[in-house]
């Protein structure tokens, strides 16, 4: 990254032999439309600020927490990610699965309901 080299005056420049009040109260930040999440679904920025439309924002975030817990459901109940051929017939899923699939939608409403907080603690606006 490039900066401007300090000039002899006092109060022109970029860099700076004593950062401000200002500067050390926010220190570094991320700006983001869509987070990097660890496993775990926290978001892997440095205090992230949200900014772009908050809508398509709130919606990625809805999506992939929802997906996320709706994973990580199957694999601790079962072990596995994703199933093989699902065959053919039309009877009813047996009683262990549909209480996976339950157990899946009830995470996937509460990670949407976290995304919504996230976005709306964190949004900043349209980045302008």
């Amino acid at each position: 990254m490039a900066t401007t080299p300090k000039k002899d005056t006092p109060d022109s420049g970029v860099l700076q032999d004593k950062p401000t009040p200002d500067a050390a109260r926010h220190g570094d930040h991320d700006r983001i439309v869509m987070a990097s999440r660890r496993a775990d679904g926290s978001m892997d920025q440095v205090n992230p600020e949200f900014i772009g439309d908050k809508e398509t924002a709130k919606a990625a975030a809805r999506e992939q927490l929802a997906v996320q817990a709706a994973s990580a459901v199957d694999t601790a109940a079962r072990g596995v990610t994703s199933g093989g051929d699902a065959g053919g017939g039309d009877s009813e899923p047996d009683a262990e699965v549909q209480a996976l699939k339950d157990a899946q939608d009830k995470a996937r409403a509460d990670a949407e309901a976290k995304a919504d907080a996230e976005v709306e603690r964190l949004h900043q606006g349209l980045g302008e």
